[in-house]
């Protein structure tokens, strides 16, 4: 009967047995072999689910039908193929097995031999064995200690993945690779030696193994794979040996105990998220190695306080920092021509950051919401600001955005509720929706931007715009939430379209300067312009200061539209008006306004006036002469009040300079004469004056 049951299950099982390359198999106590005819070779192919093992002893030799067969490995799936009832089960875990013993005649582990043995508490393995397979001992949460011997070469893929009770693992110098995952999950795992004979940590080849505490990496060792100690919680310092020139993605991300790491200087490139969630890393060296820093590569590094980037870096990824709320200052060097999008997002200890000229952009949400941040330094070479690049930076009190800006992003300051002036230059070309919404305490802006759109809702304390000479039109809303607004000024000789009536509060009490000779255009009863300022519109004629050599002597009124000013001088009882600054006598005087200007009227006592022109001086030094701008004038102490003057070729009047008695010399600004040569007089005593 015996032999008729094996002979069913031969039977039964032989497409199975085709389709895995052996001939056949049989029963043996509660293990199945599969084996080929005429080799006398067998493999452990299965299990008797009837008489499931406990502890087993694998045997190096096993009989069946008056044969011998070598048992010369465990197959893949050993373990979770069962026998049952003439059927065979596969993916069956052999849940009852605790330990195994493997025999010397055993040269290999094949693929998920032991996956899934829950019970499985130890495992000896022969200095045969050369390769242990993929998954071979997967989640056999039970394993508490494994030793590897001297003639195994390769530890293959999740080898011992989420073996969580295995505290101790020794693996032999004659490994050269192991698996990507092979000890993932191993939670129980406290210490670990890699050999000198490994050359790579493949891919999570530690991930998880959250009660790691040490670990040595050989000098053999040249690369690090993504994620290989990823969640080793419980590390606290790593020496990354001087042979290794990349460290992968990922690698130390969530070691969260993790507080230094050195990296050497072999390493060229630090991948994305390496030191992600290493909340407990206080500092960390860069080495000039380095050309770049990988995307998130220190995100969620809440304790590092400071970094130092060497000038080797050429690139600083997206998120790199992002989270470290610790960092209080950085320093970019001018090697970095690139920073990802959101590299210090939430930085929130960041007081300050100065931006190299090698920067050309600044990306989307690189500094946003750094609430400490107070200034920044955005230099000449930046041409874009990205979305909220800035967005949420409450704390940051003033910026400049140089001439090289093109655009601006939307809500690229937004949030900046300590922000109270901004200069936008005429570079801008574009500027994004809500880019300066919620900045509550801006009251002045400037921007010369053909459409204005609503960059500024929420700037509830704005009371000054200036709107330049290329504004063509302004989007509804656009500074209808400036509750406050006093003054606007707009410069556009054409008045700028505006998409309806809630472009500015209405009503408000904001006075509106336009300029000269468009006063009719933006009075215009149909004008939007009209509705909002009616009765507050004015030109914005240039500036006329007027001053006088002597508050005593007298006294000057200016009447003045947006194209000519007239400047009256009066002197006061016992004096006589003179000239004005630039020697024209005329009183009053029209004078045509092209730009801002200023003019001084002199006076002179009525009895000094008289003698001013018969003063003899016996000499008149001009240092220097010719002169450039500025030149002093020294003579003899005047005995009496007098006037220096100054004419041209042609006799006339150019320069009056009130001179006190006792006056021994003056400086004199000359800056606005043209090159030429002139006549310095003081009284009847003259010199050549020579302006270059």
């Amino acid at each position: 009967m015996k032999r008729l049951a094996l002979f069913i299950c031969t039977l039964l099982c032989a497409n199975v047995l085709l389709a895995q390359n052996y001939d056949a198999t049989f029963c043996s106590g509660s293990l199945i072999y599969a084996y080929y005819y005429g080799n006398n070779q067998a493999v452990v192919y299965g299990y008797n689910y009837e008489n499931p093992p406990t502890n087993i002893v694998i045997p190096s030799t096993v009989s069946y039908d008056g044969v011998t067969y070598n048992v010369i490995g465990i197959n893949s799936k050993a373990f979770r193929t069962a026998f049952i009832n003439n059927y065979y089960l596969d993916e069956i875990s052999c849940s009852s097995l605790t330990s195994v013993t493997i025999p010397n005649s055993v040269t290999s582990i094949g693929d998920r031999a032991f996956q899934n043995c829950s019970s499985l508490t130890s495992v000896t393995i022969p200095n045969s064995v050369t390769s242990i397979g993929d998954y071979a001992f997967r989640s056999c949460s039970s394993l508490t200690s494994v030793t590897i011997p001297n003639s195994v070469t390769s530890i293959g893929y999740m080898a011992f993945y989420e073996c969580s009770g295995l505290t101790s693992v020794t693996i032999p110098n004659s490994v050269t690779s192991i698996g990507n995952y092979a000890f993932y999950e191993c939670s129980g795992l406290t210490s670990v030696t890699i050999p000198n004979s490994v050359t790579s940590i493949g891919w999570g080849t530690f991930e998880g193994c959250s009660g790691l505490i040490s670990v040595t990496i050989p000098n053999s060792v040249t690369s690090i794979d993504m994620n290989a100690f990823s969640g080793c919680s419980g590390l606290t310092s790593v020496t990354i040996p001087n042979s290794v020139t990349s460290i992968g993605g990922g690698t130390f991300s969530g070691c969260s105990g993790l507080t230094s790491v050195t990296i050497p200087n072999s390493v060229t490139s630090i991948g994305g998220g390496t030191f992600e969630g290493c909340s407990s890393l206080t500092s960390v060296t860069i080495p000039n190695s380095v050309t770049s820093i990988g995307y998130r590569v220190f995100k969620d590094c809440s304790s590092l306080t400071s970094v130092t980037i060497p000038n080797s870096v050429t690139s600083i990824g997206e998120m790199a920092f992002c989270d470290c709320n610790s960092l209080t200052s950085v320093t970019i060097p001018n090697s970095v021509t690139s920073i990802g999008d959101n590299a210090f997002y939430v930085c929130n200890g960041l007081t300050s950051v100065i931006i190299p000229n090698s920067v050309t952009s600044i990306g989307w949400g690189t500094f946003a919401y750094c609430s400490s941040l107070t200034s920044v330094t955005i230099p000449n070479s930046v041409t874009s600001i990205g979305s909220e690049a800035f967005e949420g930076c409450s704390g940051l009190i003033s910026v400049t955005i140089p001439n090289s800006v093109t655009s601006i992003g939307a809500e690229a300051f937004s949030g900046c509720s300590s922000l109270t002036s901004v200069t936008i230059p005429n570079s801008v070309t574009s500027i994004g929706n809500s880019a300066f919404s919620g900045c509550s305490s801006l009251t002045s802006i400037n921007i010369d931007l053909p459409s204005i759109g609503n960059i500024f809702g929420g700037c509830n304390s704005l009371q000054n715009i200036t709107l330049g000479e290329n504004v063509a039109s302004i989007a509804s809303g656009a500074f209808n939430d400036c509750s406050f607004l006093q003054n606007v000024t707009c410069l556009a000789t054409t008045p700028p379209t505006l998409e309806d009536n809630t472009v500015f509060p209405y009503p408000n009490i904001a006075s509106l300067t336009v300029p000269c000779g468009t006063l009719e255009a933006y009075s215009s009863a149909t004008s939007f312009w009209n509705m909002f300022f009616a009765g507050r519109i004015s030109e914005n004629g240039y500036n006329v200061e007027v001053s006088v050599n002597d508050e005593t002597f007298g006294s000057v009124a200016v009447e003045s539209d947006c194209s000519t000013g007239t400047l009256t001088a009066t002197a006061n009882e016992g004096y006589v008006f003179i000239s004005w600054n630039d020697g024209n006598t005329d009183n009053p005087r029209t004078v045509a306004l092209t730009s801002d200007t200023a003019f001084t009227a002199i006076f002179a006592a009525i009895d000094e006036s008289s003698l001013s022109e018969d003063v003899e001086v016996a000499k008149i030094g001009i240092y220097p002469n010719p002169i450039r701008g500025f030149a002093t004038v020294e003579f003899e102490a005047l005995q009496e009040h007098s006037l220096l003057r100054i004419a041209d070729l042609g006799g006339r009047i150019v320069k009056t300079f009130d001179l006190s008695a006792g006056t021994e010399s003056v400086r004199l600004d000359l800056r606005d004469l043209p090159s030429g040569v002139y006549t310095l007089m003081i009284g009847n005593t003259t010199k050549k004056l020579i302006v270059e």
